[in-house]
């Protein structure tokens, strides 16, 4: 209910697009990282500590939201999931068994991409060792190390599309009910119809993956590739719509279209990186789109400033570029994944 007004609400403070924009950025850099700080401090404190503090903070951060009479209360007010680093931090000794995970202990990765994972669960009570807890800009660190060998690896192009799409989705979304308003006169009510519209046809349209999948013969790269094309020639259609009726045509395609390419992206990482290390490809992904979120506002706020079909147009201009890096790209499949896929 909250993102689809920001962008209206940011405008009546006195924001230009390029400030917005800004704003955006930050609280993307602040949610790539949030992950991770809140993952080790839950570590130290217990789930439930962590957990009833985020719902806090969360809570305190939308009541800033809807009270700021100013782009820095607003500013202020998407930030208080980072008030968790208020606590004290300290090394906290775990009692374990010899069997169990260390904490912070991170496996390197190996030049094919696999990514060896050990499950393990604390015992209550145990006294046999000890494990110290790392502080969390050394898990940072390690995450980051971790993430880089598997961007730099065969699986750059997978990523790099990943991201060109995420931005260019992004970026449609990014202004969409100001654009409405601006374009076409369109108020927010009937824009969150249009919105709850769409998302309801998203969510249908994954109960067409598995004949879609049946009728591409379970080949991802295909099917992301034909997505990815008629994202590209929708948005296309979408920055230079004169009509409503264009509008909601685009919209509606879209969403199918956009549901589609995000199963076929992750599916197309595990097919090739391998079922070893499905999960640091699934962790990886998301920072990835991560990434996206703190460069889209940015991108949305500057083009906005000339025009707004200036988002959706660069939105295509992007997902162009990802077709033309999977049109000369195709990647090969590791281990027996595209097998097991296949026979469910």
């Amino acid at each position: 209910m909250v993102v689809p007004l920001l962008s209206l609400h940011v405008k009546s403070l006195g924001a230009s697009p390029t400030v917005a924009g800004i704003v955006g950025s930050t609280y993307g850099i602040l949610q790539l990282f949030s992950s991770t700080f809140v993952g080790c401090w839950s570590d130290v404190v217990g789930k439930r500590s962590a957990l009833l503090t985020c719902i806090l903070s969360s809570a305190l951060g939308y009541l800033l939201l809807g009270a700021s009479t100013s782009v820095f209360l607003f500013a202020v007010a998407r930030v208080p999931v980072e008030l968790v680093w208020l606590f004290p931090w300290s090394e906290v000794k775990f009692s374990t068994t010899k069997n169990d995970l260390q904490l912070g202990k991170n496996n390197r990765l190996s030049g094919n991409t696999g990514y060896k994972v050990q499950d393990a669960a604390t015992a209550r009570g145990a006294t046999t060792s000890e494990k110290t807890a790392r502080l969390p800009w050394i898990e940072v660190l390690s995450a980051l190390q971790d993430m880089k060998s598997l961007i730099f690896s065969k699986m750059w192009d997978i990523f790099l599309v990943r991201l060109l799409m995420a931005v260019a989705v992004m970026l449609y979304y990014s202004n969409f009910v100001l654009a409405l308003e601006e374009r076409f006169g369109v108020r927010p009510k009937m824009t969150g119809y249009l919105i709850s519209y769409s998302s309801a046809l998203g969510a249908l349209a994954g109960f067409a993956l598995g004949p879609i999948m049946r009728l591409y013969k379970h080949d991802s790269h295909t099917i992301l590739l034909h997505s990815s094309l008629l994202t590209f020639t929708l948005l296309l259609l979408y920055s230079t719509a004169h009509t409503m009726g264009v509008i909601v045509f685009s919209s509606t395609l879209l969403s199918f279209s956009t549901a589609v390419g995000r199963t076929c992206i992750t599916d197309l990482q595990l097919t090739v990186g391998g079922a070893q290390a499905s999960g640091a490809l699934i962790g990886v992904g998301q920072s990835v789109t991560a990434v996206g979120r703190i460069v889209a506002p940015l991108l949305s706020g500057v083009v906005q400033e000339v025009s707004p079909c200036g988002p959706p147009s660069l939105g295509a201009a992007l997902a162009l570029v990802a077709i033309f890096i999977m049109s000369l790209k195709k990647p090969r499949s590791s281990g027996n994944r595209s097998d097991k896929l296949k026979s469910e």
